[in-house]
């Protein structure tokens, strides 16, 4: 192996025969795919056949790393979880920070890769590039950070862990992998894939550096960027390091982008949004957090000192802060404290939690539901008593709330009936995040075209309208935010150079303070490979396909199973407010996307040209689909 950046091995864990492999994937293979889910979604499109059941044995589940994860590129500390997702039945992925993804290269592999089922609980350790199974019963039921601090106990101060809590136990589709106690690899339903295969955790004792090609020239880049581009001069940089993403929660809601009383109402509907703004959670945060190596540190520990919801724990992210909140009228700031703690504490994915709970209020105040059906819980709009008992609920799988809505938006309207699915605010399976087409119309895009539904981390033309790509990119240029048409290839460039972000291993919030020139100059220090933006671009539009290719092999056209509700584009449109009267033409943002990528735009379906020329021969069937 020739290649730096990577360790050059990969681990496969047959859990029922309890044996372990170490795979050398060949250059090659890292060039065209990277790492993270690009890789992954080639090795699980070539090795698992389509059909089978996500939580059964013979869906694959893997923690990946990145070509730039425990480097000295600027945040070069994400993971991702991945597998067949058991919420959309497509490609699943989840993108997590923390200390874990760096410990993991640290400790020889460059990523670990499961089937099977264990017949007992058990969790793994890599170290020296070595796998090794360990009974877990004594950690079964644990919260999420009790078994990390018993495994560090367990396996020294530089052991990290990948666990999942109850939830991923017993297998809610809403349970996520959580790290460093409060970092959550959230969507998808990961947590129910890990938890099936009776996986309790993942322990990467790393320590040392990961060998680069050229560490001197990476590791001055990094000087120089900090110099000019981490200052308190910089906006963007002042911002995330002064208040994280809570800091957006007040004026994202003036704005119209956070979503109100489940995609319901305007702005004004929601007059407590100073009271669970960033300035009010820096209010009650005791000292910072941040990921490894990170300077933007814009995470932190808050504490509640006294009343029902006294406790410390991560302080809410904005998304914690639109789901429990503004979804729900909620402007108790405590109340959301105690939610997020529960749910890093059980292993939740915060946006699902908080939308299938904003989803019951809505069942309830229509009367879909009653305090019968709930035990006694009033689910009225603003009640953050109900808000943190129905969590609770869902947490620990016990009643209305366990019962009910313990596997999300579409399932829990499939068990209430009556028309209950008219309030359910998801896409393929997968609860929407906190961001609203109606105010990024962009967003449509990303939720319905990108092989995980649903999600506002896959940048797109929203990024374009918000203007938060790096200036140095030559972005195609769009007529404006309210113009459908002509977005197409701006879709696709901020796509494509997207995928290579979360694939590289590095943040996305790095990648809007940062040069873009920076994400090919890193990729060349660390791999020894030159990379050009054109590269970049290559190979983002390569991991963009082989996921949708995982997709049409398991009969998913986007097209055809992720649609969005019709209240989320303007249909009707909001009455009030900054996005008053507007709805969004997605059908045709969505065709000019797929006509930029070379995919048929009625189908979704790509060309034979596009796998031919991008080195997907091996999966031209799914293109005569």
């Amino acid at each position: 192996m020739s290649l730096q950046g990577v360790r050059g091995r990969i681990a496969w864990v047959d859990l029922a025969s309890q044996e372990t492999k170490i795979e050398a994937p060949p250059d090659e293979l890292y060039l065209k795919y990277l790492g993270g889910y690009g890789l992954a979604a080639y090795l699980l499109y070539t090795r698992q056949r389509p059909g089978v059941d996500p939580l059964g044995p013979e869906n694959v589940f893997g923690l990946t790393t990145g070509p730039l994860t425990g480097t000295a590129a600027i945040t070069g500390n994400r993971f991702t979880a991945v597998g067949k997702s058991p919420k959309t039945g497509g490609w699943g992925d989840a993108n997590c920070g923390g200390t874990f993804g760096p410990a993991l290269k640290q400790a020889g592999l460059d990523a670990v890769y499961f089937s099977g089922i264990s017949e007992e609980p058990v969790y793994v350790v890599v170290e020296d590039g070595r796998v090794t199974l360990h009974d877990a019963s004594d950690l079964w039921g644990l919260p999420c950070g009790e078994a990390e601090e018993r495994l560090k106990d367990r396996h020294g101060k530089n052991a990290r862990s990948a666990v999942v809590g109850p939830a991923g136990e017993r297998r809610s589709l809403l349970a996520c992998i959580i790290n460093d106690g409060g970092r959550a690899a959230g969507r998808s339903g990961l947590g129910a894939v890990m938890g099936s295969k009776r996986v309790k955790a993942v322990v990467a004792v790393g320590g040392g550096e990961v060998p680069v090609a050229e560490d001197e020239k990476l590791k001055a880049l990094r000087k120089e960027i900090l110099s000019t581009h981490y200052q308190v001069t910089n906006p963007m940089y002042e911002f995330y390091h002064n208040y994280g993403t809570p800091g957006g929660l007040e004026s994202r809601v003036r704005m119209g982008d956070t979503p109100i009383k489940n995609w319901m109402a305007p702005p004004e509907a929601f007059a407590g949004a100073d009271r669970i703004s960033g300035e009010a959670v820096r209010r009650i945060q005791v000292k910072p957090y941040s990921c490894w190596r990170c300077p933007i540190a814009c995470g932190g520990r808050v504490k509640v000192e006294a009343g029902p919801y006294a406790g410390e724990g991560h302080k809410p992210e904005y998304e914690t802060l639109g789901a429990f909140g503004a979804m729900c009228l909620n402007d108790n700031l405590e109340s959301i404290c105690r939610v997020n703690n529960l749910c890093n504490d059980f292993g939740l994915d915060t946006i699902s939690t908080g939308a299938v709970v904003a989803f019951a209020f809505e069942c309830f105040d229509k009367g879909l539901i009653s305090e019968a059906d709930t035990g006694g819980l009033k689910l009225a709009w603003g009640n953050h008593q109900a808000v943190v008992e129905l969590t609770e609920q869902i947490a620990r799988g016990e009643g209305f709330g366990g019962k009910v809505l313990g596997d999300g938006v579409r399932r829990a309207a499939e068990r209430i009936g009556g028309g209950a699915e008219a309030a359910g605010m998801e896409c393929g399976g997968e609860e929407l995040p906190m961001h609203d087409p109606r105010c990024f119309p962009g967003l449509g895009v990303s939720y319905v075209a990108d092989a995980t539904p649903g999600r506002h981390t896959q940048y797109g033309s929203w990024f374009v309208e918000g203007n938060m790509l790096p200036e140095d990119l030559d972005v195609p240029k769009i007529a404006g935010r309210y113009v459908y048409r002509g977005k197409g290839e701006a879709h696709k460039f901020a796509s494509c150079f997207g995928h290579v972000v979360n694939a590289a291993g590095v943040c996305m919030f790095a990648s809007l303070i940062t040069p873009g020139r920076v994400l090919s100059e890193y990729l060349t220090l660390a791999l020894g490979r030159p990379f050009t933006l054109e590269d970049v671009l290559a190979v983002g539009e390569r991991i963009a396909n082989i996921r949708i290719a995982f997709n049409l092999r398991e009969g998913i056209r986007n097209v055809e199973r992720f649609r969005l509700p019709g209240r989320v584009l303007g249909n009707p449109p909001l009455p009030s407010g900054p996005t008053q009267g507007v709805t969004v033409d997605n059908d045709s943002q969505i065709r000019d996307y797929y006509e930029a990528m070379g995919w048929d735009p009625e189908t979704g379906v790509p060309h034979r040209a596009v796998f031919e020329r991008l080195g997907l021969d091996f999966a031209l069937e799914v293109t005569r689909g």
